[in-house]
């Protein structure tokens, strides 16, 4: 990370919840392990078997899929039943490690691991605006109102 961060490189690292060696301590240790050396954004998927896939084929034979509302397969919801910790556990954590991750001390903390007073702005800029607007990003872009935004935010004019 620091060889990247000093060479300009900003990380967006994807880290699945809900393997089968995971256990309830996975998500307080990742979101940690993401802060420290200063990813600037990071998503935490959980692990999600699609329909005639090897792992979804796996698991069917196991009886391990619960759900087969297709909409509930979306790396948000838990559509299997986990080895390590139940259903519940998993999405409870899944969205704690968002919170962790996305808390203005980790920013702060995740800025001081970068190399010089530009990049911590920079940091601090991106991935506060990353996190702590998210909401509003998704308004947009459920909204169907980002081709509309100036050509400076990514819209076209």
């Amino acid at each position: 990370m620091r060889r990247l961060h000093h060479a300009g490189v900003m990380v967006n690292a994807s880290f699945v919840f809900g393997l089968d060696q995971g256990g309830p301590d996975v998500f307080d240790r990742t979101a940690a392990w993401a802060v420290e050396p200063g990813i600037e954004t990071a998503t935490f998927p959980i692990m999600t078997p699609y329909p005639s896939t090897g792992l979804w084929k796996q698991m069917e034979s196991e009886d391990r899929i619960v759900h087969r509302d297709w909409d509930l397969y979306d790396t948000r919801h838990v559509v299997y039943r986990p080895k390590g910790m139940t259903p519940g556990r998993l999405e409870d954590g899944y969205w704690r490690a968002y919170r962790d991750f996305c808390r203005w001390s980790n920013i702060w903390r995740g800025s001081a691991a970068q190399p010089g007073r530009p990049e911590r702005l920079r940091h601090l800029a991106y991935s506060g605006g990353w996190k702590k607007f998210e909401p509003a990003w998704d308004l947009l872009i459920r909204s169907q109102r980002v081709v509309r935004t100036p050509a400076a935010f990514g819209g076209r004019e």
